[in-house]
């Protein structure tokens, strides 16, 4: 059993209540305060729980991480956390488009790829996702078309990220600071 879980057993899902999100005017507040890690905005976990709500919420000017002291961050960082959200949403689409039940269960679901994909982040491992696709051998029409989805996805993705990196790469070049 997984510590999260025990907490929750233990509080009575008082856990996930305590942790909201909200926009609030152009800044997308993030209550850290019942999360199990130390917020730090340079962190791998960090990142993505923020791109993540970005990617529900939508886009914001500036990102505050609620704690015992607030962190706050805005200007290129935050454009950049908005960029990553695009490449997560990107990949979400393809992954909705599944209408069968059996695709959610399926190993090789746009979803379950991505999953492993991003695992790697903040280098993602597309070449093993591109690798698993490729021990796949639809029967399926629908399974075909599925598979192709998630190939031109992940090639987005990458694509996407790539130009992030090379943006960052220019801004740090330029002392632009990230």
């Amino acid at each position: 059993m997984e510590l999260n879980q025990i907490r929750k057993m233990i509080s009575g899902n008082k856990l996930e209540d305590s942790r909201k999100t909200e926009m609030v005017s152009d800044t997308l507040c993030i209550d850290c305060r019942g999360c199990a890690q130390i917020p730090d905005v340079k962190s791998p976990d960090c990142i993505r729980c923020m791109v993540h709500n970005i990617s529900q919420y939508g886009n914001a000017e500036r990102i505050r991480m609620r704690t015992g002291r607030d962190l706050e961050i805005s200007g290129v960082a935050t454009e950049l956390l908005c960029d990553l959200a695009f490449v997560d949403r990107s990949s979400q689409v393809v992954g909705r488009s599944e209408n069968n039940r059996s695709c959610s269960n399926c190993d090789y679901s746009c979803e379950k790829i991505f999953d492993l994909a991003w695992q790697g982040f903040p280098d993602p491992y597309f070449e093993a996702a591109r690798g698993r696709l490729l021990e796949f051998r639809p029967v399926e029409r629908e399974c075909a078309t599925c598979i192709q989805k998630t190939y031109r996805a992940l090639d987005q993705s990458e694509l996407g990220l790539n130009n992030i990196k090379k943006r960052v790469s220019v801004l740090a070049i330029r002392g632009g600071g990230v």
